[in-house]
Protein backbone atom coordinates (compact mmCIF):
# COMPACT_ATOMS: atom_id res chain seq x y z
CA UNK A 1 0.00 0.00 0.00
CA UNK A 2 2.82 2.42 0.88
CA UNK A 3 4.56 1.56 -2.39
CA UNK A 4 1.42 2.41 -4.34
CA UNK A 5 1.18 5.82 -2.64
CA UNK A 6 4.86 6.57 -3.32
CA UNK A 7 4.51 5.60 -6.99
CA UNK A 8 1.42 7.79 -7.35
CA UNK A 9 3.21 10.81 -5.88
CA UNK A 10 6.28 10.27 -8.09
CA UNK A 11 4.11 9.88 -11.20
CA UNK A 12 2.28 13.11 -10.39
CA UNK A 13 5.54 15.07 -9.99
CA UNK A 14 7.30 13.77 -13.11
CA UNK A 15 5.84 16.23 -15.71
CA UNK A 16 6.57 19.28 -13.57
CA UNK A 17 10.09 18.08 -12.81
CA UNK A 18 10.73 17.45 -16.50
CA UNK A 19 9.43 20.92 -17.40
CA UNK A 20 11.60 22.51 -14.70
CA UNK A 21 14.69 20.71 -15.99
CA UNK A 22 13.97 21.86 -19.56
CA UNK A 23 13.53 25.48 -18.43
CA UNK A 24 16.74 25.34 -16.40
CA UNK A 25 18.68 23.89 -19.35
CA UNK A 26 17.42 26.62 -21.74
CA UNK A 27 18.14 29.35 -19.15
CA UNK A 28 21.70 28.03 -18.68
CA UNK A 29 22.18 27.98 -22.45
CA UNK A 30 20.99 31.61 -22.67
CA UNK A 31 23.54 32.56 -20.00
CA UNK A 32 26.28 30.77 -21.97
CA UNK A 33 25.26 32.61 -25.17
CA UNK A 34 25.57 35.91 -23.29
CA UNK A 35 28.99 34.83 -22.03
CA UNK A 36 30.01 34.05 -25.63
CA UNK A 37 29.18 37.67 -26.52
CA UNK A 38 31.29 38.88 -23.60
CA UNK A 39 34.12 36.55 -24.57
CA UNK A 40 34.07 37.83 -28.17
CA UNK A 41 34.27 41.43 -26.92
CA UNK A 42 37.15 40.50 -24.64
CA UNK A 43 39.06 38.68 -27.39
CA UNK A 44 38.64 41.59 -29.80
CA UNK A 45 39.91 44.02 -27.16
CA UNK A 46 42.88 41.87 -26.17
CA UNK A 47 43.99 41.24 -29.75
CA UNK A 48 43.30 44.78 -30.95
CA UNK A 49 41.57 43.17 -33.97
CA UNK A 50 37.93 42.61 -34.83
CA UNK A 51 36.45 39.14 -34.36
CA UNK A 52 33.49 37.45 -36.02
CA UNK A 53 30.72 35.79 -34.04
CA UNK A 54 28.88 33.26 -36.20
CA UNK A 55 25.76 31.37 -35.13
CA UNK A 56 25.19 28.20 -37.13
CA UNK A 57 21.58 26.99 -36.74
CA UNK A 58 22.16 23.68 -38.53
CA UNK A 59 25.11 22.62 -36.38
CA UNK A 60 23.74 24.54 -33.35
CA UNK A 61 27.11 26.12 -32.66
CA UNK A 62 28.48 29.58 -31.93
CA UNK A 63 31.93 30.22 -33.39
CA UNK A 64 34.24 33.11 -32.61
CA UNK A 65 36.84 33.61 -35.35
CA UNK A 66 39.42 36.22 -36.27
CA UNK A 67 37.77 38.67 -38.67
CA UNK A 68 41.04 39.48 -40.48
CA UNK A 69 41.93 35.84 -41.17
CA UNK A 70 38.53 34.05 -41.03
CA UNK A 71 40.04 30.56 -41.12
CA UNK A 72 41.48 31.16 -37.66
CA UNK A 73 38.78 29.82 -35.33
CA UNK A 74 39.31 31.01 -31.76
CA UNK A 75 36.40 29.31 -29.94
CA UNK A 76 33.52 27.02 -30.91
CA UNK A 77 30.71 26.35 -28.47
CA UNK A 78 28.19 23.56 -29.12
CA UNK A 79 24.53 23.63 -28.09
CA UNK A 80 23.14 20.59 -29.94
CA UNK A 81 22.82 16.90 -29.14
CA UNK A 82 26.56 16.58 -28.50
CA UNK A 83 26.53 19.16 -25.69
CA UNK A 84 25.21 19.36 -22.16
CA UNK A 85 22.35 21.62 -23.34
CA UNK A 86 20.81 19.29 -25.95
CA UNK A 87 18.81 22.14 -27.51
CA UNK A 88 16.43 21.75 -30.42
CA UNK A 89 16.74 25.35 -31.62
CA UNK A 90 19.56 27.87 -31.90
CA UNK A 91 19.25 30.70 -34.39
CA UNK A 92 20.25 34.32 -34.76
CA UNK A 93 19.24 37.43 -36.65
CA UNK A 94 21.71 38.23 -38.24
CA UNK A 95 23.74 35.01 -38.04
CA UNK A 96 27.11 36.78 -38.43
CA UNK A 97 28.30 39.83 -36.49
CA UNK A 98 31.66 41.60 -36.42
CA UNK A 99 32.78 42.74 -32.98
CA UNK A 100 35.29 45.57 -32.91
CA UNK A 101 38.10 46.02 -30.36
CA UNK A 102 36.11 48.84 -28.74
CA UNK A 103 33.36 46.33 -27.86
CA UNK A 104 30.92 47.68 -30.43
CA UNK A 105 29.32 45.42 -33.02
CA UNK A 106 28.64 45.82 -36.72
CA UNK A 107 24.92 45.39 -36.01
CA UNK A 108 22.60 44.35 -33.24
CA UNK A 109 22.26 40.59 -32.83
CA UNK A 110 19.43 38.54 -31.35
CA UNK A 111 20.07 34.86 -30.59
CA UNK A 112 17.10 32.56 -30.01
CA UNK A 113 17.75 29.57 -27.74
CA UNK A 114 15.07 27.00 -27.12
CA UNK A 115 13.51 23.63 -26.77
CA UNK A 116 10.12 22.33 -27.92
CA UNK A 117 8.10 24.17 -25.27
CA UNK A 118 10.34 26.97 -23.95
CA UNK A 119 12.68 29.55 -25.46
CA UNK A 120 14.82 32.56 -24.53
CA UNK A 121 16.32 35.49 -26.44
CA UNK A 122 19.76 37.00 -25.93
CA UNK A 123 20.30 40.43 -27.47
CA UNK A 124 23.50 42.36 -28.09
CA UNK A 125 23.06 45.95 -29.21
CA UNK A 126 25.28 47.70 -31.71
CA UNK A 127 26.84 49.56 -28.77
CA UNK A 128 27.83 46.24 -27.19
CA UNK A 129 25.25 45.98 -24.42
CA UNK A 130 24.13 42.40 -23.78
CA UNK A 131 20.72 41.46 -22.38
CA UNK A 132 18.90 38.20 -21.77
CA UNK A 133 15.28 38.94 -22.64
CA UNK A 134 12.92 36.94 -20.43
Amino acid sequence: MVLLIVLTVVAALTPSVSRSLTHARVNRAANVVASQFYQAQSMAGRQHRPVTLLVSPGARTITIADAVSPFTVLVTRRFGNDSEFNLLALSAIPPKVYILPSGMASSGDTVFVGDASYSQKVYMSKAGQIRILR
